[in-house]
């Protein structure tokens, strides 16, 4: 059953004769009817859609606040295959530039590297409900390069150790730690793209299965590779998810600890050195999040991205880290301030 239109939109479908009778001469609302002139239902209406097209703007601005955060990273390390490595940054900025104060590689002495580091995520999400089936999931997107600097060549892949050659981490960091909202890792994904150097596309695997119809051939892609499902929704659109494992090696896994000099949460990506090798030297990865805040206004969660390299073959934890040696201004980071709002009961 059609519902009758608001009183104002039924005023303006009047034809002049029933607005003429509805309003007597002395064009005061018709006490019985409870009509106003046409000239000023017409301004309410106006001003009404105006209104509501600015809240409805307003509303679409706050539920859309994607920032992206990149850096360029210079830097020199020293005595890089011992426990102690020697950092130095020699530029970081929005733009590569070149600079002096580059060196040579030298074994296990010295070696001058280039990094790009990139951050991406919704800065104002929606504060996630404490009732079961109603978690709200955004995701981070984090973006990780090597290249060389200075004009000085070396294969700074070879000297890698085979296992955890790269930890690639993402710190959920409460300010202030007493009230700020907190962020729940839902999920973690290592993503590439196929084919690699020894691997085939989804297309390589499905093509000969000849699938007939679009039903069978969404079966046989989830069939041909598990993740296809997922990638579906969406949430990781033209790139695939890399497994863990390729047969009996191990590609990469996810850990998760409390830093000590940060004082907060830290989900890690241990990468080993043959998904360089396989898929090159530029790496993405995705974290799900959920978010829940004690009140309005509570806080916030910095997202800190924090890459790290090793040489150092007797101590799988001597990682070489440029950006603690950054200003905290000058990081790779997102501050997120979950809005607390209707339907969210954190």
């Amino acid at each position: 059953m059609l519902r009758k239109p608001p009183f104002r939109w039924s005023r303006l479908m009047m034809s002049k004769e029933q607005q003429a009778d509805a309003i007597p001469q002395s064009g005061k609302p018709n006490a019985r009817e409870g009509i106003k002139p046409a000239s000023f239902t017409h301004h309410t209406c106006h001003d009404d859609f105006h209104r509501d097209c600015a809240h409805l703007a307003i509303e679409c601005e706050a539920e859309v606040s994607v920032q992206i955060k990149r850096m360029y990273l210079d830097f020199i390390a020293r005595e890089y295959a011992t426990t102690h490595p020697e950092v130095q940054v020699l530029s970081e900025t929005s733009k590569s530039q070149t600079g002096s104060g580059y060196v040579p590689w030298k074994k296990d002495k010295a070696f001058s590297l280039r990094w790009y580091l990139s951050l991406r995520g919704e800065t104002k999400p929606r504060a996630s409900s404490s009732v079961i089936g109603k978690e709200v999931i955004y995701r981070y997107d984090w973006a990780f390069g090597i290249s060389l600097a200075g004009g000085f060549y070396w294969d700074w892949m070879k000297e890698l150790p085979t296992e955890g050659a790269l930890a690639i981490h993402l710190v959920l960091r409460p300010e202030p730690i007493e009230e700020a909202p907190e962020a729940f890792p839902v999920s973690a994904i290592l993503s590439t793209l196929h084919p690699s150097r020894n691997t085939k596309s989804i297309w390589d695997y499905a093509l000969p299965m000849a699938p007939r119809t679009a039903a069978e051939m969404a079966k046989t892609g989830a069939t041909v590779v598990p993740a296809l499902e997922f990638l579906s929704s969406g949430l990781m659109l033209g790139s695939n998810v890399l497994e863990s494992y390729t047969g009996d090696q191990k590609n990469w896994f996810l850990y998760q600890f409390f830093d000590e000099k940060q004082g907060c949460p830290v989900v890690e990506w241990r990468i080993n050195k043959k998904v360089l090798v396989e898929y090159g030297p530029l790496l993405r990865g995705s974290l799900f999040l959920s978010f829940h805040s004690p009140a309005p206004g509570a806080g916030v969660v910095q997202i800190l991205l924090r890459p790290q390299i090793r040489y150092c073959e007797t101590d799988d934890l001597s990682y070489i880290i440029p950006t603690d040696s950054i200003a905290a201004d000058a990081q790779v980071i997102l501050e997120v301030r979950p809005r607390v709002g209707k339907g969210s009961n954190a």
